[in-house]
């Protein structure tokens, strides 16, 4: 899943994997201006709803200004769907906020997937 995302936007979405790790990878584009890249990861509760915030599942990265390569958050470790610990976390919200003045795009998958 790809999209961009532009100064102080918000976007909010679904998103499933199928190991317990997840990975954003963020794009800067030419003449990038500094920004904090945020995302928050929720437990789905069905219907649309999302719950509370997924073990390990907040964490910012900075892209400074002019950087030409990517940046990366990585999350692993959310957790189990049921008591017994059988079926790992493997659906959840995800929010991606940006804090600046700048276009990246983003890639969320397995991080193996996205290199």
């Amino acid at each position: 899943m790809e999209f961009d995302i532009t100064s102080n936007e918000i976007q909010d979405g679904l998103v499933s994997f199928q190991a317990d790790t997840l990975a954003f990878r963020f794009t800067p584009r030419p003449m990038t201006q500094r920004l904090e890249c945020t995302v928050e990861l929720r437990e789905y509760l069905g219907g649309g709803f999302a719950g509370n915030v997924l073990l390990n599942g907040t964490a910012s990265t900075v892209i400074e200004p002019d950087q030409s390569s990517d940046a990366w958050l990585c999350f692993g470790g959310f957790g189990w769907q049921d008591e017994r610990m059988t079926r790992p976390v493997g659906l959840c919200h995800y929010r991606v906020s940006l804090d600046g003045d700048s276009t990246v795009s983003v890639a969320i998958g397995a991080e193996e997937h996205l290199f």
